[in-house]
């Protein structure tokens, strides 16, 4: 943990260096800072329940985004359990805030849009959890919902789209992502990814589904044969001191 607590320092201290001219290596020796790459999961599928281990086997942690409401009510079988979740944590895994029913936030009234966010994450926090980070369902907010995100206590708030974002963010109520992980991605097409953006830059690869079809079967699913084999490929490159691997909340908060 204290590797990568210091993995993660360096990265950010790369990243603000830039603006001031080449990174110098604690030794003296100049080269280029790490990418920084966030794993993130939304929704809180069943799915995702296998993706807790395989993170903790390369010694990896990732941010999970959690519909509260849909969570041990037995009317959405497709959901995490809490003692999935609270496994989770435990692993070093963040865990974020995603409003309690995934509605289409800007399309509710401000009191709306609050007993969402701000429920969810009382909902989290009654659970033992202390979010920082808040995802917008399908990306979508404007600025009455960052103010609610906010107000009502989370550090950031994170879409689903944009590309690659800088360090610190323009807007941290407001950070970009690379476009959600579909069935038409390969572990190729997402190292790509990685190479294309500069040094320094940083990475918000966001899945939901990782495995064969499920009850929702959408396009928004990778197998879990190409997960790992993307896992596999980004625990390399971290040990290799190519990009650096911190949960969301870690780059903002």
């Amino acid at each position: 943990m204290a590797g990568e607590r210091a993995r993660i320092g360096v990265a950010l201290l790369a990243a603000a260096s830039a603006l001031l001219g080449p990174w110098v290596s604690p030794v003296g020796a100049a080269s280029a800072p790490p990418r920084i790459v966030t794993l993130s999961f939304d929704d809180g599928r069943a799915s995702q329940g296998a993706v807790g281990p395989l993170l903790a086997q390369r010694h990896l942690h990732g941010s999970f985004f959690i519909i509260t409401r849909s969570v041990n009510t037995g009317h959405d079988p497709e959901s995490l359990t809490w003692a999935q979740i609270h496994r989770f944590a435990r692993d070093g895994d963040e865990i974020g805030g995603h409003t309690r029913t995934h509605p289409h936030l800007p399309t509710l009234p401000p009191a709306g849009q609050v007993d969402e966010i701000c429920g969810g994450r009382r909902d989290l926090m009654a659970q033992g959890f202390h979010p920082v980070s808040f995802a917008y369902p399908y990306g979508e907010y404007d600025a009455t919902t960052e103010d609610v995100v906010r107000h009502c206590g989370y550090a950031n708030g994170r879409a689903a789209q944009g590309g690659v974002e800088t360090v610190p963010p323009a807007d941290r109520y407001a950070v970009r992502t690379l476009e959600n992980v579909t069935t038409s991605d390969t572990p190729a097409s997402l190292e790509a990814q990685t190479w294309a953006a500069k040094p320094g830059q940083w990475l918000n690869y966001v899945f939901h589904d990782v495995g064969g079809p499920t009850e929702f079967n959408d396009e928004y699913r990778i197998t879990t044969k190409d997960f790992t084999a993307f896992l596999d490929w980004v625990r390399h490159q971290r040990d290799a001191g190519r990009i650096v691997v911190p949960t969301f909340g870690q780059v903002v908060h």
